[in-house]
């Protein structure tokens, strides 16, 4: 694919190239990809007669259905800030972001409309966009139906449908290096960063696709699209890359493993990307069993701590039913738009979180020294390449960039991620530089504890959090999620061993609370901030 055009021109260009391939599948509907091309240019000509030009910033706060998809694109086609959010943030969190990004224009779903229209008063328009308005109309009623009391007051001005126009003659923004797309991160520094990247930097991820997925054809692959589009790794692999192939996304807005089981059985997932509890629940599901998981390619799990015997329980599912796919680990951040390494078919060691990908550099660098640090040596990775963000944006201080000129000139990312490279091109990634705990001056690293801990088999999930500690300066605390079948009783002695066994003397918890669940953030990570 051509990494020197924006994201609406690698649509264009697979457009042109395979008309009448379905690039969507949504519920029931297949959408091709010259119905798709003219949807995006309906609504890039209505958001150019509403005002929107070059460099202004509209705001989609939407799951995966198909006007998110058109959005992106038709934003993208008019040189616009496509500004991506979570479809659960609170009014608050919104007005915040709308304020900071300036932007006047806000795409949510009609069920949340109501919530947000307070924001009119602050010259904000919000538009309201229905989850079944490309659907036929026995589903469209039923949906009426359930969600009565939350649509009845919206005026049809207010609806998405207004902006879709006869397509027109207009011209397209097509620099590809500017700012595209805003994400919003937490930063490499753990504060709340929104993130810019260009069109380059995403299609330079997307053209590793491909080679990432193991394939030569995409004619007939589909990617489970089930992560949203305002994360890194759903808006690129997940979305972007399969479009920019020929290859069809089956949209998914809200995960459900027995919806996966019967795409499945359709033939309509080839690959599924996400993170570990989407995995765990599929393995939970005992319709998740049978010949139709040879439908399936290759997998991919990232953007959290992933338990060894999660790897373990789902390639051996696969091959016990005949399937080749099997489960690979990623390593990236918002920054480099998500992927930096990834195991694959081809390229895979065990205890790595993936080669680096080709486009990209990484080196690992001492902590107090900042000297680069041999193969084999831990230290805070670094990272560059094609794919690195333009910067973060609206800082109040500049030196809050992550970017480190080094002495030949390159400018590199520090990721705030502690770990190290081998010869070969492997990365071993250790633990968030901010989660390490220093047990009376040893390091440790809650992400082994919560392996060997996982591992046990009795447990769901489980996160280690430093207290303090009048002799050791701190100490460890877990929390632990015990399987259903499971009871809390006698555990404690278990558990101390197998961390003392796998980890260390300094890593046995003080403390040991039994929950029954974890608090998560809005990507679905366990929220270890919440954890006191």
């Amino acid at each position: 694919m051509k990494k020197n055009t924006t994201l609406y021109g690698a649509l264009l260009a697979t457009s042109t190239r395979y008309p009448k391939r379905n690039a969507l599948i949504y519920m029931r509907q297949k959408i091709t990809y010259e119905g798709l091309l003219r949807d995006v240019n309906r609504l890039a000509k209505g958001l150019a007669d509403y005002g929107v030009k070059a460099d202004d910033v509209v705001s989609v706060c939407l799951p995966n259905i198909p006007s998110a998809v058109h959005l992106l694109y038709a934003i993208n086609q008019l040189g616009a800030i496509a500004n991506l959010i979570h479809p659960l943030m609170k009014y608050e969190q919104m007005k915040g972001i709308m304020e900071e990004t300036k932007s006047k224009l806000l795409f949510v779903l009609d069920s949340f409309f109501a919530e947000f229209t307070d924001l009119t008063k602050l010259g904000i328009r919000v538009v309201a966009c229905s989850p079944v308005q490309t659907l036929n109309p026995l589903v469209k009623t039923i949906y009426s139906l359930q969600n009565r009391s939350k649509i009845k007051n919206i005026a049809n001005s207010d609806k998405i449908l207004s902006f879709y126009q006869k397509e027109g003659v207009f011209a397209c923004d097509n620099d590809f290096t500017k700012d595209a797309i805003y994400l919003h991160s937490g930063g490499t520094t753990g504060k709340p960063k929104v993130v810019a990247l260009s069109s380059f930097s995403i299609n330079a991820l997307a053209s590793n696709g491909l080679d990432i997925l193991g394939i030569n054809d995409t004619k007939d692959k589909f990617m489970l699209a089930v992560l949203p589009i305002f994360h890194g790794f759903g808006l690129c692999m997940g979305m972007h890359a399969c479009l920019a192939f020929g290859a069809c996304n089956t949209l998914m807005p809200k995960f459900h493993s027995e919806q996966v089981v019967k795409y499945l059985k359709k033939k309509q997932i080839s690959f599924i990307i996400g993170v570990p509890i989407l995995f765990e629940a599929l393995l939970r599901n005992k319709h998740f069993r049978g010949p139709a998981l040879k439908n399936l390619l290759i997998c991919f799990v990232g953007g959290d701590f992933v338990a060894p015997s999660l790897f373990e329980r789902f390639n051996n599912l696969m091959e016990k039913y005949g399937s080749s796919a099997r489960l690979y680990e990623g390593y990236g951040l918002t920054e480099v738009v998500t992927v930096c390494s990834v195991n694959n078919h081809r390229f895979h060691k065990a205890g790595t979180v993936g080669k680096i990908l080709p486009n990209v550099a990484m080196k690992v660098v001492d902590l107090d020294t900042k000297s680069d640090m041999p193969f084999g040596r831990d230290g805070e990775l670094y990272v560059r390449g094609e794919t690195m963000m333009n910067g973060y944006r609206f800082l109040q201080d500049e030196k809050d960039q992550p970017f480190v000129r080094d002495k030949d000139g390159q400018v590199w990312i520090a990721t705030g991620d502690y770990g190290s490279l081998d010869e070969d091109g492997f990365v071993y990634f250790r633990q968030r530089l901010k989660r390490i705990i220093k047990v009376s001056g040893i390091n440790v690293f809650p992400n082994e504890i919560e392996g060997a801990v996982m591992d046990m088999g009795s447990v769901h999930e489980c996160a280690a959090v430093a207290i303090a500690d009048e002799k050791l300066g701190n100490a460890i605390k877990l929390f632990v999620v015990l399987d259903h079948a499971a009871k809390a009783s006698n555990f404690d002695d278990e558990i101390k061993a197998v961390v003392l066994k796998r980890c260390g003397v300094y890593a046995v918890p003080k403390e040991i609370v039994y929950r029954d669940h974890l608090p998560k953030t809005l990507v679905g990570k366990v929220d270890t901030k919440a954890l006191s």
